[in-house]
Protein backbone atom coordinates (compact mmCIF):
# COMPACT_ATOMS: atom_id res chain seq x y z
CA UNK A 1 0.00 0.00 0.00
CA UNK A 2 2.51 2.18 0.91
CA UNK A 3 4.11 2.55 -2.79
CA UNK A 4 0.66 3.54 -3.77
CA UNK A 5 0.74 6.47 -1.40
CA UNK A 6 4.74 7.48 -2.10
CA UNK A 7 3.53 10.36 -5.31
CA UNK A 8 0.76 11.88 -2.90
CA UNK A 9 3.00 12.41 0.27
CA UNK A 10 5.85 13.40 -1.79
CA UNK A 11 4.19 16.05 -3.22
CA UNK A 12 2.23 17.30 0.08
CA UNK A 13 5.80 17.38 1.59
CA UNK A 14 6.55 19.91 -1.23
CA UNK A 15 3.64 21.89 -0.01
CA UNK A 16 4.10 21.71 3.86
CA UNK A 17 8.23 21.76 3.99
CA UNK A 18 7.94 25.29 2.71
CA UNK A 19 5.25 26.35 4.87
CA UNK A 20 7.44 25.48 7.82
CA UNK A 21 10.63 26.67 6.43
CA UNK A 22 9.76 29.58 4.24
CA UNK A 23 11.89 30.71 0.95
CA UNK A 24 12.55 34.30 2.84
CA UNK A 25 14.69 35.44 -0.05
CA UNK A 26 14.68 34.85 -3.65
CA UNK A 27 17.20 31.87 -4.89
CA UNK A 28 17.97 29.76 -7.11
CA UNK A 29 17.59 26.42 -5.31
CA UNK A 30 14.82 26.47 -2.71
CA UNK A 31 11.07 27.81 -3.66
CA UNK A 32 8.60 28.27 -6.04
CA UNK A 33 11.28 29.22 -9.04
CA UNK A 34 10.00 30.44 -12.14
CA UNK A 35 10.70 34.05 -14.33
CA UNK A 36 7.32 35.64 -12.43
CA UNK A 37 7.89 34.27 -9.00
CA UNK A 38 11.98 35.50 -9.37
CA UNK A 39 11.04 39.45 -10.34
CA UNK A 40 11.14 40.84 -7.16
CA UNK A 41 10.44 40.08 -3.45
CA UNK A 42 6.83 40.75 -3.69
CA UNK A 43 5.95 37.87 -6.48
CA UNK A 44 8.55 35.49 -4.65
CA UNK A 45 6.57 35.60 -1.68
CA UNK A 46 3.07 35.50 -3.38
CA UNK A 47 4.44 32.38 -5.62
CA UNK A 48 5.61 30.40 -2.71
CA UNK A 49 2.58 31.42 -0.76
CA UNK A 50 0.45 30.32 -3.45
CA UNK A 51 1.90 27.30 -4.50
CA UNK A 52 2.79 26.19 -1.44
CA UNK A 53 -1.28 25.33 -1.00
CA UNK A 54 -1.56 24.43 -4.82
CA UNK A 55 1.29 21.42 -3.69
CA UNK A 56 -1.05 20.23 -0.45
CA UNK A 57 -3.94 20.23 -2.68
CA UNK A 58 -2.16 18.06 -5.64
CA UNK A 59 -0.67 15.58 -2.40
CA UNK A 60 -4.10 14.93 -1.21
CA UNK A 61 -5.78 14.65 -4.80
CA UNK A 62 -2.80 11.93 -5.61
CA UNK A 63 -2.82 10.24 -1.88
CA UNK A 64 -6.67 9.84 -2.76
CA UNK A 65 -5.63 8.49 -6.47
CA UNK A 66 -2.82 5.77 -4.91
CA UNK A 67 -5.90 4.60 -2.31
CA UNK A 68 -8.21 4.26 -5.32
CA UNK A 69 -5.34 2.12 -7.41
CA UNK A 70 -4.20 0.15 -4.28
CA UNK A 71 -8.20 -1.18 -3.52
CA UNK A 72 -8.94 -1.10 -7.33
CA UNK A 73 -5.36 -2.70 -8.79
CA UNK A 74 -4.30 -4.29 -6.00
CA UNK A 75 -0.25 -5.03 -6.48
CA UNK A 76 -0.14 -2.05 -9.22
CA UNK A 77 -1.85 0.50 -7.74
CA UNK A 78 1.27 2.89 -7.57
CA UNK A 79 0.41 3.04 -10.97
CA UNK A 80 -2.27 5.45 -11.03
CA UNK A 81 -0.73 8.32 -8.35
CA UNK A 82 2.31 7.59 -11.18
CA UNK A 83 0.09 8.26 -13.86
CA UNK A 84 -2.12 11.01 -12.94
CA UNK A 85 0.97 12.34 -10.84
CA UNK A 86 2.33 14.43 -14.25
CA UNK A 87 -1.15 15.95 -15.25
CA UNK A 88 -1.56 17.00 -11.15
CA UNK A 89 1.78 19.07 -11.02
CA UNK A 90 1.57 20.55 -14.59
CA UNK A 91 -2.21 21.74 -13.17
CA UNK A 92 -0.15 22.95 -10.02
CA UNK A 93 2.22 24.77 -11.96
CA UNK A 94 -0.67 26.22 -15.18
CA UNK A 95 -2.82 27.61 -11.62
CA UNK A 96 0.05 29.21 -9.87
CA UNK A 97 1.53 31.28 -12.63
CA UNK A 98 -1.98 32.12 -13.47
CA UNK A 99 -2.36 33.45 -10.18
CA UNK A 100 0.68 35.38 -10.77
CA UNK A 101 -0.06 36.53 -13.69
CA UNK A 102 -3.48 37.99 -12.24
CA UNK A 103 -1.65 39.54 -9.44
CA UNK A 104 0.93 40.99 -10.65
CA UNK A 105 1.41 43.26 -14.08
CA UNK A 106 5.00 41.96 -16.57
CA UNK A 107 7.18 43.94 -14.59
CA UNK A 108 6.41 42.40 -11.06
CA UNK A 109 4.07 45.20 -9.31
CA UNK A 110 0.64 44.30 -8.00
CA UNK A 111 -1.96 45.24 -10.12
CA UNK A 112 -4.37 47.40 -8.50
CA UNK A 113 -7.78 45.65 -7.86
CA UNK A 114 -10.23 48.44 -9.01
CA UNK A 115 -8.27 49.15 -12.04
CA UNK A 116 -8.44 44.89 -12.34
CA UNK A 117 -12.30 45.83 -12.12
CA UNK A 118 -12.68 48.01 -15.03
CA UNK A 119 -10.77 46.15 -16.82
CA UNK A 120 -12.84 43.18 -16.30
CA UNK A 121 -15.81 45.19 -17.08
CA UNK A 122 -14.48 46.69 -20.18
CA UNK A 123 -14.17 43.34 -21.83
CA UNK A 124 -17.70 42.38 -20.70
Amino acid sequence: MINSLVFGMVTLAFGIIPKIVKPKKINSWYGYRTNISMKNQDTWNEGNRYSTNEYILAGIILIILGNIGYYFLQGKGYLVPLIGCIPVLIFTVFTTEKHLKNTFDENGKRIDESKNLKRNSVND
